[in-house]
């Protein structure tokens, strides 16, 4: 790897921000930058997320069952640009901006606020909240609801039993197995299964069952990504048998819970620290450190496209004509730029950064703006 380019010398340090214009108002729970520069280093970052689940889905379900899919709260995401869903179905797009990712948490700023993270960009601040989360996705965002005994009386483990064999524990790999199964009849399911299966499809029921299946595949493989073995919640494949329960619920409140709490769970500086205590013939040259993300994190790199404008110059490309919500905005690039470009690129004082991005009038005219928390 080539040496980086010293850095060129600037007046906005973190330790001056509190006289940068874009922080008047914001310092009463913005303080510096954690990371000074010399604690900065390379890393490789993992996700759990599977945007080619969405590939996937759109090539099995029929008209009538993604029709029926669109129709659900989590419907906008069929019109992602198909780059985003084949590179990551085929692997041969890297489209997920790791190095964007850690670029910006080794410049994450101290706050007070507690679901929320700051970013000084040379000398200039980024929010990255619930508001902005809900900008970039379109999934509602609205207060978790205690459900209520009568909501749970309701609630059925039909399709854990007709699907999934009645089993108490599924995990990922199996509701994968499972949701591939009911394209193919006879695989995975013994006679009575079949049955079961048979008379649902007099009854008209599979094909809404499927799509049933295909939120919940989606709910836990791309937006709720963790360990494939670790077990699917038998809570959420009972509330999508009622529809209408299931796509009034605020996933997008519980998406980015997740999603943050692994962003700022990591402490890149002590473990840094830890492999440079490490004696030096158990060092291996050139290994970077790695860590892995869970959750949504395509919602935080489109943040940074949005918020950043050069950094979307550098890890994408800008959609013809605007949509909403801002994630359907964007194509990703057949390469993504190095954390050394990237770096370089930064370093320009003309860099733009939205320090809190705003919804235009349009976006607040949209339902699922009209119930985000705080706006």
């Amino acid at each position: 790897m080539a040496a980086s380019k010293p850095r060129p010398t600037s007046s906005s340090t973190s330790e001056g921000v509190e006289n940068t214009p874009p922080l008047t108002g914001l310092t009463t729970y913005v303080d510096r930058a954690i990371f000074v520069d010399k604690d900065k280093f390379p890393a490789k970052i993992t996700v759990k997320q599977h945007m080619g689940i969405l590939a996937e889905i759109k090539e099995k379900l029929d008209d009538w069952e993604l029709d029926l899919f669109r129709r659900s709260c989590f419907g906008h995401f069929l019109d992602l640009e198909p780059e985003w869903l084949e590179g990551g179905k085929t692997g041969k797009r890297n489209t997920f901006a790791g190095q964007l990712v850690h670029f910006l948490l080794l410049r994450r700023m101290r706050t007070s606020k507690k679901k929320e993270m700051w970013f000084l960009v040379e000398g200039k601040p980024a929010r990255f909240s619930l508001t902005e989360f809900a900008m970039v996705t379109g999934l509602h965002c609205s207060a978790v609801p205690k459900i209520s005994t009568e909501q749970s009386l309701r609630l059925k483990n039909r399709l854990r039993d007709l699907y999934f064999e009645g089993r108490t524990q599924i995990k990922q790999d199996d509701l994968v197995r499972g949701f591939r199964s009911m394209f193919n009849e006879g695989e995975g399911s013994g006679k009575k299964e079949k049955r079961k299966k048979k008379k649902a499809a007099k009854r008209g029921q599979e094909r809404e069952d499927r799509v049933k299946v295909a939120l919940v595949y989606f709910l836990e493989g791309v937006l709720l990504s963790a360990d494939a073995k670790k077990n699917i919640s038998d809570f959420y494949l009972s509330m999508v048998d009622d529809l209408a329960m299931f796509n009034a619920y605020p996933w997008g409140s519980e998406v980015y819970d997740l999603t943050f709490d692994s962003l700022s769970s990591k402490n890149l500086v002590a473990k840094y620290k830890e492999r440079l205590a490490k004696p030096q013939e158990k060092q291996v040259p050139g290994v970077k450190e790695t860590y892995t993300l869970l959750g949504f994190p395509f919602s935080f790199q489109v943040w940074a496209f949005e918020a950043i404008p050069f950094l979307g110059n550098l890890c994408a490309l800008r959609a013809e004509g605007m949509r909403f919500p801002r994630c359907l905005n964007w194509k990703c690039r057949d390469t993504i730029a190095t954390l050394e470009k990237i770096t370089a690129a930064s370093w320009d004082k003309r860099v733009v950064v939205q320090s809190i991005l705003h919804p235009s009038r349009d976006e607040r005219a949209i339902r699922y703006f009209d119930r985000l928390v705080g706006v």
